[in-house]
């Protein structure tokens, strides 16, 4: 196995990897094709969970993050969206400025709309007030932002980043049942593209002191767990969570069971590009070596 800090090195001198700037990164050639690859099989294992596919907008408001209240639970990540005002004259110094990228970032105006930390919060904004009878399962991919400043690493951290995520809400045996069969998916996935991985307990990095509590209880009900694989070093890598949110978002969006009381809600959320460089680490950057998808099962067969 190589330690990733190689095979980002061994991407970047080949060209398969450029920078756009910190944890912001670009993907060309066969390394682009295995992650697409590997982008297919998971929305095969979603769609064996649901057929209701989503695309979640490329922004969430301030509101629905103060609402899943996001700013005591990871404020620390948060990354927003702003334009330049349309008055002429501030267009007009940033036009003739002898440095318009300075100018214009200067006169960006007060964000608007924050860009997403994670899928799930547009499911809850999109059925706030509503009564499930049901359980209600989504999956949908898209872009996600969140900042972790000196963390920032190419592939295993990205300050932007591709996630994949099935989204539950229904009654705790329903959620719970979702879970586990995607944990199942999960892990078969994983050996059939030769992975080292392990199943481990894990918690949110909650900010606030107010927020912190709820880290603890994820740890003693087992309500967060992940998909981890280790680099040589030891360091961990979470390809995939599983996440029990008990009745905290139906609460907080007043999403209730058609027999009363507010649904429960659960996710699996997977990381694209640090399922990508699993593989990478695992098997290294020559695509000779790469697990051939005609190989795979395959998540529908599962």
């Amino acid at each position: 196995m190589l330690q990733p800090e190689r095979v980002v090195s061994d991407l970047r001198m080949s060209g398969s990897l450029w920078d756009a700037g910190p944890g912001l990164i670009g993907l060309r050639g066969p390394v682009l094709g295995l992650l697409r690859d590997i982008e297919r099989e998971l929305e095969a294992l979603a769609r064996r969970e649901t057929i209701e596919e989503w695309r979640t907008p490329p922004g969430v408001s301030f509101e629905t993050l103060e609402r899943a209240q996001y700013f005591a639970s990871f404020p620390q990540w948060l990354s927003s969206a702003s334009h330049l005002s349309g008055d002429e004259s501030v267009l007009r110094e940033i036009a003739t400025s002898h440095a318009p990228g300075a100018a214009a970032r200067k006169a960006a105006s007060i964000p608007e709309t924050v860009l997403p930390p994670a899928v799930c919060y547009h499911t809850y904004a999109a059925l706030a007030g509503a009564v499930v009878d049901a359980p209600a399962v989504m999956s949908a991919q898209a872009v996600c932002w969140r900042h972790e400043g000196g963390r920032l690493a190419a592939l295993e951290r990205g300050w932007a980043f591709t996630m994949r995520e099935i989204v539950c809400l229904g009654s705790e045996g329903d959620v719970r049942e979702l879970l586990q069969r995607s944990i199942s998916r999960t892990e078969s996935l994983a050996r059939e593209l030769g992975l080292d991985t392990k199943l481990e307990a894990a918690n949110d990095p909650f900010f606030a002191p107010t927020a912190r509590g709820r880290a603890a209880l994820q740890q003693i009900k087992g309500l967060k767990q992940e998909l981890v694989l280790r680099f040589p070093d030891g360091r961990p890598l979470a390809i995939a969570s599983f996440n029990d949110h008990e009745t905290f978002f139906g609460d907080a969006f007043s999403i209730s069971l058609a027999r009363g009381g507010p649904a429960s809600s659960g996710c699996a959320a997977f990381g694209l590009e640090r399922w990508l460089l699993a593989v990478l680490v695992t098997h290294g950057t020559e695509p000779a070596n790469w697990p051939s998808p005609a190989a795979w099962s395959g998540a529908e067969a599962r």
